[in-house]
């Protein structure tokens, strides 16, 4: 977390050391942000894509495609993403210019130097983690950051009371089919469209860590906060 901010980074270097290192460092100044590493820059820019990143950490020297070929691909395809270059060699400081890079590090860093570099990035980066709370007294009822909570569907508000009801316990297809419908077998299609409604709404509101083990038809409730 920085200055009270988490952010989701992915840092992209064909050094597992330096993948190492930075899984440290990130999880330490940020541990609720949403960390991710690749080998090689097409597995960064799949991640960058499927994850929304809000910062990239990008090596410049990287076999296949070069970090400069990436940032390219990014500055295309996501406009003023923060890209902060990371390399060993000083050289490549007008390169970074070249590239619009918010920062430039290199090898060898340390922590001082990861957070003297997020110092710099352009993009603000929002807070993500939002505040869920549940009120079950008199009506069941969902809140994020103090307002009123809603979801997509009517049935997805009484699914998701009821996996706070088994107080973090699983809850399988079968079961919640058999509470909900009857125990109808037609209805696992209906089923799949409430969870995916949860779930789309909770990662609308930055709260998408209210579920887990989301998979295998299993169900659990993650501790609020």
């Amino acid at each position: 977390m920085i200055g009270g901010l988490t952010m989701t980074t992915v840092t992209i270097d064909d050094n597992n050391a330096i993948l190492d290192l930075m899984k440290y460092i990130m999880n330490k100044i940020d541990p609720e942000g949403k960390h991710f590493f690749a080998c090689s820059a097409k597995e960064g820019l799949k991640m960058i894509e499927r994850e929304r990143a809000d910062v990239v950490f990008l090596d410049i020297e990287m076999p296949e495609m070069s970090g400069e070929e990436a940032a390219y691909i990014l500055r295309r395809h996501y406009g003023n993403i923060d890209i902060i270059c990371i390399t060993g060699h000083s050289e490549y400081a007008m390169l970074g210019h070249k590239i619009h890079c918010s920062s430039f590090i290199t090898k060898p860093f340390d922590e001082d130097d990861i957070l003297e570099a997020l110092k710099w990035v352009r993009v603000p980066v929002k807070s993500k983690r939002n505040i869920i709370k549940v009120r079950c007294r008199e009506h069941f009822a969902v809140f994020a950051d103090g307002k009123p909570f809603s979801f997509g569907r009517r049935l997805t508000i009484e699914i998701f009371a009821y996996l706070i009801y088994k107080q973090g316990a699983f809850a399988t297809n079968g079961e919640l089919i058999g509470v909900f419908w009857d125990g109808d077998p037609d209805k696992q299609d209906l089923l799949r469209k409430h969870i995916k409604d949860m779930r789309d709404c909770f990662d609308e509101a930055g709260a998408e860590n209210v579920l887990m083990n989301i998979s295998a038809g299993q169900y659990k409730k993650k501790r609020l906060s």
